[in-house]
């Protein structure tokens, strides 16, 4: 009698030791996962790279002429209601800059390109070539 007492004494040891593990290792990585984030939150985020956006209307980009520097991240913005597209000047064979032949993009979604190099970049919505933008770039 006194052994199968002893025996489930040493099992309730064992399982109470192994849920106060299980539930120790828990809260630490709980505690571990929200100072992961804290870090994160105060890491710094890197150098920030200058922005300039484009919005895409039923008229056309908008601004049409924009002045930026090197290294300037463009994104083009579609709130035309249709499909719409950014392409190199001349019209239709888009050659004078092809990283700016960014290609066709549906409404509410975006493109972009960093300008690395100096210059003036014209560009056109090839499926209306009317609608033309300028970015000069310092």
């Amino acid at each position: 009698m006194n052994k199968i007492i002893l025996f489930a004494i040493v099992i309730l040891i064992v399982i109470g030791g192994g849920i106060l593990l299980l539930t120790n290792k828990s809260t630490k990585q709980q505690d571990l996962s929200s100072t992961e984030n804290t870090i994160n939150e105060s890491l710094p985020t890197g150098i920030p790279k200058n922005q300039s956006t484009i919005t895409v209307t039923q008229s056309g980009y908008e601004p049409n002429v924009i002045t930026v520097k090197t290294g300037t991240v463009v994104t083009w913005l579609n709130k035309s209601g249709q499909l719409v597209t950014v392409n190199s000047d001349p019209h239709p064979t888009h050659q004078n800059y092809s990283p700016l032949n960014l290609g066709e993009f549906d409404d509410g979604s975006s493109v972009q390109l960093t300008f690395d190099k100096a210059g003036t970049y014209g560009y056109h919505n090839h499926l209306n070539p009317s609608q033309t933008g300028t970015i000069v770039v310092e």
